[in-house]
């Protein structure tokens, strides 16, 4: 098989990944408000402040500032002043909140498990392997981007 016929059935393949729900409910999950909803639960006995948010997710303060606002109206979390620095506001997980991305969460363990039970170990192996060497490659910096 040529060259650019590989990179085309690899890129057909990509994207029949893209249209699987599995990867959208992923998407869904690292991304806005659910990525907020997924790292307060991942640190939900730090002290949280929007900045905070926003450097580590990588996201700028007014995107931070915008999904607080709408996680604060659906009562996902909730905003209290520092108990360490009362200059700063603290963002809390609620209880619906957590259960929320919970139940994100389970539901793609489930699509992995799946995954997992599908391919057995060797191929489960072979494929995070072959996913490792991919963001490799890719990091490099020798592709153009």
């Amino acid at each position: 098989m040529k060259d650019y016929e590989l990179r085309d059935e690899l890129r057909e393949s990509v994207n029949r990944i893209y249209d699987m729900e599995l990867f959208s409910s992923l998407t869904e999950l690292v991304q806005g408000e659910n990525h907020v909803l997924q790292y307060l639960v991942q640190h939900r006995d730090d002290e949280i402040n929007p900045s905070l948010l926003s450097d580590h997710l990588h996201v700028s303060r007014s995107r931070i500032t915008a999904a607080l606002t709408g996680l604060r109206k659906k009562g996902y979390v909730t905003m209290e002043m520092s108990e360490h620095d009362r200059r700063r506001m603290c963002v809390r997980l609620t209880v619906d909140g957590e259960s929320l991305i919970k139940q994100k969460q389970q539901r793609i363990e489930g699509y992995f498990e799946a995954l997992v039970v599908g391919l057995g170990e060797k191929n489960v192996k072979d494929f995070i392997r072959l996913i490792e060497l991919s963001l490799s490659i890719m990091n490099t910096g020798s592709i153009e981007k």
